[in-house]
């Protein structure tokens, strides 16, 4: 062939034919009985050399197994929850999803009474708005000492902290099963003072719980909840949930913290020479000693893992504080369902009463639930916070006992007459289970076989197969 000059139109018409090439050359690699093929051109020819042989075509859908895994399941999550799901009648709700999609649910739109499983709900707005870091400080203000002697009163001024305790508190007793578990030490500020040389104070220990309002009990809490541990009073200052060692509840929870604190100095060997009152400390006056809470991320695992009903409701006059600058509980709420409608999460039928879930008058859906859930992780401060299966001191460390199960299952639990609830993650493989359940009505009664139902659910997504089962087969030959 002679070497003469080609013509600008041939070169372009190669130049168009090369992707057409690529392409070819693509299809036939894909194809387990690929022969060699030369294509001819004016300057020769183009070889195509034929590959191995694929097992799995390249467009096989077995080319994404992480995706085939997920799907595989779900569909496992739902056969299995059959009865489960079966079991859910009009006065109750649930839903199963995985990976941030609901697979199933049954009257998601229902609005129900959700118990503790509010908490939820408080737990993810705190965190996004005060942040997993945040802390709580508890401050002992007045005069400087001279020669060791406080002149006038002394303030013990309260600063949000729900878990502020004595030594005695964070024990298990018969009528203290669940204990703080990441308790602040009040005896800490008792200390500071011994150790700044300090010996009597002339006035009195007030207890100031003017950060926060004066409300101590939300509506719908009735008499029978008042006077259990399980309902005490709400303030900025609160000492041992407001308890005695005689297991007496004080109603005034800057007073019972006053009182508390004025025991802790004497034990000291602290006089103070006036009885405890309740006050708000001047302007400007001179710390004493402080003490802060452990982070908020630890503060939702007290909450969730142990249902601390004190937590949430001090944690929505928190939230409170932060959004409006009004540390209310009605600020609180307002502020956690603007919040919720900012996320995009369904708020229909939403009325939020307190944060513990102890009122009969909360409702949600379980569709507000879930994407509460769908909008964290099992990782986060919410879900790690969370009761694991089995875990001591927590609510669920009598459940879900089984293998595969066991410290896996991250849960929280909700109790009210005629009412169960139980909502959290499952994680397996690099799956996230999310569930939530909720029965009001006769059918929280029969709760048990319901949760084993669940549990039988969540184990049936271990034996799906996995990414590795489902990835391209291997080549031949």
């Amino acid at each position: 062939m002679s070497r003469r000059a080609r013509s600008p139109l041939a070169v372009l018409c190669v130049v168009a034919a090369l992707p057409a090439v690529g392409l070819g050359a693509l299809a036939w690699w894909a194809n387990s009985k690929v022969a060699t093929v030369t294509i001819s051109t004016d300057s020769g020819g183009v070889t195509v050399v034929a590959p191995i042989p694929l097992a799995s075509p390249l467009l096989s859908v077995r080319r994404a197994p992480g995706a085939l895994a997920t799907d595989a399941r779900g569909t496992a999550l739902v056969a299995a929850a059959a009865a489960l799901l079966g079991a859910i009648d009009g006065t109750s709700c649930a839903a199963l999803g995985i990976n941030d999609r609901v697979v199933k649910s049954v009257n998601p739109d229902l609005v129900v009474i959700p118990a503790s499983n509010l908490k939820i709900v408080v737990a993810a707005v705190a965190l996004d708005v005060l942040g997993p870091g945040v802390t709580f400080t508890t401050q002992v203000v007045g005069p400087a000492p001279v020669s060791g002697v406080i002149n006038g009163d002394v303030y013990l001024v309260g600063g949000g902290d729900p878990v502020l305790s004595e030594a005695w508190y964070t024990k298990v007793s018969a009528t203290h099963k669940r204990p703080p578990l990441h308790a602040t030490s009040a005896e800490g500020l008792a200390d500071a003072l011994k150790a700044a040389g300090v010996t009597s104070i002339t006035g009195s220990i007030i207890g100031d719980g003017s950060r926060y309002d004066a409300e101590t009990y939300p509506p719908g809490w009735s008499a029978d909840i008042r006077a259990v541990a399980d309902g005490t009073p709400v303030g900025a200052l609160v000492v041992n949930d407001s308890t005695t060692r005689a297991g007496v509840i004080g109603k005034d929870p800057a007073l019972a913290g006053a009182r508390a604190f004025n025991l802790l100095l004497k034990a000291k060997g602290i006089t103070v020479a006036s009885d405890s009152k309740v006050g708000t400390a001047p302007v400007g006056a001179g710390v004493l000693a402080s003490v802060q809470s452990a982070p908020l991320s630890d503060l939702l695992n007290e909450m969730l893992a142990t249902s601390d009903n004190l937590t949430a409701e001090m944690l929505v006059k928190e939230i409170g504080k932060v959004v409006a600058a009004k540390a209310t509980r009605v600020d609180g709420l307002a502020a956690m369902t603007q919040k919720l409608t900012t996320w995009g999460v369904p708020v229909v039928g939403l009325q939020l009463t307190d944060g513990s879930g102890l009122s009969r008058d909360n409702q949600l859906t379980c569709a507000t639930l879930m994407a509460v859930l769908m909008r964290g992780t099992a990782g986060d401060a919410v879900g790690a916070g969370m009761a694991r299966a089995g875990q001591d001191g927590s609510t669920l460390a009598d459940s879900f006992t089984k293998a595969g199960l066991l410290d896996v299952l991250q849960g929280k639990t909700g109790s009210l007459k005629e009412v169960k609830s139980l909502s959290g993650f499952f994680v397996v493989g690099a799956d996230e289970v999310e569930f939530v359940v909720i029965l009001n009505g006769p059918t929280a009664s029969a709760f048990q076989p319901i949760w084993d139902q669940l549990g039988a659910a969540l184990l049936a997504t271990i034996s799906a197969p996995t990414a590795d089962r489902l990835s391209p087969a291997a080549t031949v030959g």
